[in-house]
């Protein structure tokens, strides 16, 4: 059994070729022509420098992508297009390469050996469904990551980025932000109940919302944007989805910097970073879609140059090591002023591993002012 490493860069491909050989791993190159089909082929690794170069590398191994897992190796997260770009041609998985210690490689490339030993030791009928079962995730996953927006994303002198680290292929976590005026913007994080495809459903529920309610929005949702999700746990009733999210959203003027919020049910509750100092945006609310007579309460807070929004949803507190809650809160909050707007240190601070599924979905949303 082989791992087939595949990558445009000759001296990177060869550099870990030799480290996947040191790990105990038969490793080998595939050097663009298709390998017979009774190869003992487990794992597919290609390098990433682009969706169209990657897209003409693996075009002779197409018909195996289908069958056997495919990982992408690069040292970051691609950007949203490019991922799903990737999932498009049958990656499920990324090896942070370089860069990876080899804890961090052998726990990716064992994750997907045992796929592929699983997949050999099933039915050839089981097989073929768990493929169209995959393939539909996929798709599913291509159809959500078109759903966020811009990432990093400017509008005037604000600066916003976010990060989605799914469970599953499928994610109940979802962001969006938007300018509503030429003076506001809006932006939320939600997490819906449950994760997978049922969760992911209701975010679709979401950026429909979102598209509505740049047309048809109220003045006074400006001023309280309690109003707002008054409006959203109308219409997630209404689809009778048995589905309830939790949300903060805001709306930011940006001529007077002044922020108003509201917030349903999220945790852990929203930080404001300014002069190395951490305060929450604590503010009470019940999770949209569970009672029909519900109102949300607003506030305010003013922004300034520097200031940093950190907005996490609660998979986040599932991987910090710290046992108990305000101590996890703790680490939020030294984190967030440590890190600043920088969200892939913020990442790493709190122990988010890119390259390995968490419990939960774990999503962050950055909000700079002055950037």
């Amino acid at each position: 059994m082989s791992i087939v490493v595949m990558d445009d860069d000759e001296a990177n491909a060869a550099s870990l070729v030799q480290r996947l050989n040191e790990l105990g791993y038969a490793a080998m190159r595939g050097r663009g022509t298709p390998l017979p089909v009774n190869d003992p082929i487990e794992l597919f690794v290609c390098g990433f420098h682009g969706r169209d170069a990657l897209a003409a590398m693996v075009q002779p191994f197409a018909a195996r992508l289908d069958r056997l897992p495919a990982v992408l190796a690069c040292a970051g997260t691609p950007a949203a297009e490019d991922l799903a770009a990737a999932m498009a041609l049958g990656f499920t998985d990324i090896l942070p390469w370089p860069g990876a210690d080899d804890d961090t490689l052998v726990a990716v490339l064992e994750r997907n050996i045992r796929r592929s030993r699983a997949r050999r030791a099933n039915d050839p009928n089981l097989f073929r469904e768990l493929g169209e079962l995959e393939r539909d995730q996929r798709a599913g996953r291509y159809i959500q990551m078109g759903m966020l927006p811009p990432n990093p994303m400017a509008l005037d002198h604000y600066r916003l980025r976010h990060r989605i680290h799914p469970s599953l292929l499928l994610s109940g976590d979802f962001v969006d932000y938007f300018r509503i005026t030429d003076e506001h913007f809006v932006f939320y994080i939600a997490d819906v109940s449950g994760h997978g495809a049922s969760s992911a459903f209701v975010t679709v529920i979401l950026k429909n919302f979102s598209r509505r309610l740049r047309r048809e929005y109220r003045p006074s949702m400006l001023r309280e944007p309690g109003e707002v999700l008054v409006a959203l746990n109308r219409e997630i009733l209404d689809n009778r989805i048995d589905k309830h999210v939790a949300m903060f959203l805001g709306v930011v003027n940006m001529r007077t910097n002044a922020l108003r919020y509201a917030n349903a049910g999220h945790f852990p509750h929203a930080i404001r970073v300014r002069d190395g100092h951490a305060r929450l945006l604590e503010l009470s609310g019940k999770p949209v879609g569970l009672f029909q007579d519900v109102s949300y309460e607003s506030a305010g807070v003013e922004l300034a140059e520097g200031d940093n929004l950190v907005l996490l949803s609660d998979g986040v507190l599932e991987v910090i090591p710290e046992a108990g809650l305000a101590d996890k809160e703790h680490r939020i909050e030294e984190a967030a002023v440590e890190c600043g707007a920088d969200i892939d240190r913020l990442w790493s601070a709190l122990g988010v591993d890119a390259a390995a599924a968490g419990p939960d979905d774990m999503t962050c949303l950055m909000v700079a002012c002055g950037a």
